[in-house]
């Protein structure tokens, strides 16, 4: 499968129309609830302008083409905006979103989608139901605190476990938070 963007440069009022046209045709957003994730309700299944507007503050977007004093996206810019909104279907967050898109060619974007709608297309969702988890809090001093899984067994040794929580505390006294 090829994903083809229609390349005529259109306004900002019909971006947010066709990206929606592109993830259904595609099926690049799988259906909500996937693996479980609760759907969030701050992001928006196709982006209007102003999400569109921030996305390029954040750099997440190249700027649009200015003709006659008005903005124009193309090919590219719905190649990256259909990459946003599948990555975040994915459950991606923004930053991590932008560190994998930054720099991709329109074919390196058309490849990432081809292969988000392909794992779309053969991964077969289904709700999973949630698990109940008992932790056990250890209170060492106000507020450090050691939090075990009730169901926790662990496959190190008392020695290497040890070791593991000690460089825990090294890395909590170089950022200061442990004298």
């Amino acid at each position: 499968m090829s994903i083809e963007i229609h390349t005529e440069p259109i306004s900002l009022e019909e971006v947010s129309q066709e990206v929606a046209r592109l993830l259904d045709k595609y099926g690049l957003v799988a259906t909500a609830n996937v693996h479980g994730a609760q759907k969030d309700q701050r992001i928006s299944a196709v982006p209007d302008s102003r999400t569109i507007r921030y996305y390029t503050t954040l750099g997440l977007l190249d700027r649009p083409i200015i003709e006659n004093r008005q903005a124009k996206y193309g090919q590219k810019h719905l190649l990256q905006l259909l990459a946003i909104k599948a990555m975040q279907g994915l459950q991606l967050p923004l930053a991590r979103i932008q560190e994998k898109l930054y720099g991709l060619s329109e074919s390196e974007l058309g490849a990432l989608l081809e292969s988000i709608a392909q794992n779309n297309k053969n991964t077969n969702f289904e709700p999973v139901a949630p698990i109940a988890r008992v932790f056990r809090e250890i209170v060492l001093e106000p507020g450090l605190k050691l939090t075990v899984a009730d169901d926790y067994i662990s496959g190190l040794s008392s020695e290497e476990l040890k070791g593991r929580i000690e460089m825990a505390l090294k890395v909590l006294s170089l950022k200061g938070e442990i004298k």
